[in-house]
């Protein structure tokens, strides 16, 4: 039998960001997932923006995430000697509304932090912008980069096991876990994304997954170093290409691009780009959210030898490095997590 401090299941961004944390604080691990194809992180854009445009109010905690996260995915570029968190300016182009809504909102210094400035978009011909642009300083991450490294640097630290995780192979002792008979952890912490919907140790988490949809594109001589954002994004990745998204569809949760999606994209881009484009990609994850739009995190009420670490939702690449620092400090020194994050609050009392 082999002997762990935990076992980890889930190789998306929860699992991963857990994983290299865990290491870190001398954690001997077992980490069970069977790559990234149908991660959503591994689809994602990335994005880090401080800013809910729709309100223009200031993201949950921005304050202690944004920097968090920045330490985080720069310190993993150190170590790895390779590049995946790029700095960008988000070009909110503006309706016939916006532009007042901004001045007002820019006198509350919780909001004026974060914006660069309001003007027009330069360079950029094939862009609609009668009503001007803000601009907020934001990052994106390259997730299939960042996945790739962080596997590589636990590789030497953590055992690794390729392949899907079988609750049926789970066993629960008075001292902890077992797995397949081979291996045994004090605690099994659960990164499933969203297919913790279908895990019945905590069925009584209110997961409401949401599937986006993804375009990359080719737009020849657009030549934007923004991220253009106007009920989507339109993000530049170099050489001609651009990432277009997302939609949300909390009803069909399949794997499968759909028509109606990438027409609702394109449709949208359009109302602000007159350029011609040409479809190259088109992908899809599912966004393991929460009913409450609070990650969760904890230790289950009923076996404390399963934990769950999860509900990241579209922040998530801005979220994980915060969370997975409030539950080390659960799991290693028995600190209270924050109501607001805590397993507990989905449980009756």
């Amino acid at each position: 039998m082999d002997h762990f401090d935990q076992i980890v299941v889930g190789g998306g961004l929860a699992g991963s960001v857990l994983v290299y944390q865990l290491t870190q604080q001398g954690q001997h691990i077992c980490w069970i997932h069977k790559g990234q194809e149908k991660s959503s992180t591994a689809v994602a854009a990335g994005l880090i923006n401080p800013l809910v445009f729709r309100y223009l109010t200031s993201v949950w905690k921005a304050n202690e995430l944004l920097p968090e996260a920045v330490n985080f995915y720069q310190t993993i570029e150190e170590i790895s000697q390779r590049n995946f968190l790029h700095p960008i300016t988000i070009a909110k182009v503006f309706g016939d509304q916006d532009e007042a809504i901004w001045q007002q909102k820019m006198k509350k210094p919780e909001i004026a932090q974060w914006i660069d400035s309001i003007g027009n978009v330069p360079h950029n011909d094939f862009l609609f912008q009668p009503f001007g642009a803000g601009f907020v300083q934001g990052y994106w991450l390259d997730t299939v980069v960042f996945l790739e490294e962080i596997n590589k640097i636990v590789a030497g630290q953590a055992v690794i096991l390729s392949e899907r995780f079988d609750l049926d192979e789970l066993h629960l002792t008075s001292d902890g876990v077992t797995y397949k008979n081979r291996f045994h952890a004090k605690k099994l912490i659960f990164c499933e994304g969203w297919q913790a919907v279908k895990n019945p140790f905590f069925d009584f988490v209110p997961f409401r997954p949401v599937k986006g949809e993804l375009l990359t594109l080719k737009i020849e001589n657009l030549n934007s170093n923004y991220l253009l954002n106007k009920d989507v994004f339109l993000l530049p990745l170099g050489h001609d290409i651009f990432r277009l998204g997302s939609t949300y569809d909390w009803n069909d949760l399949s794997d499968e691009p759909t028509k109606s999606a990438r027409a609702n994209l394109l449709t949208k881009l359009a109302s602000f780009l007159n350029t011609k484009v040409e479809v190259i990609d088109h992908q899809v994850g599912v966004r393991p959210a929460i009913a409450d739009r609070r990650p969760v995190s904890g230790v289950h009420p009923d076996y404390p030898q399963l934990a769950i670490f999860n509900g990241l939702g579209a922040r998530g690449v801005m979220i994980a490095p915060w969370l997975g620092k409030q539950f080390l400090e659960l799991l290693l020194h028995q600190k209270p997590l924050n109501e607001e994050i805590d397993l507990n609050r989905f449980v009756k009392k």
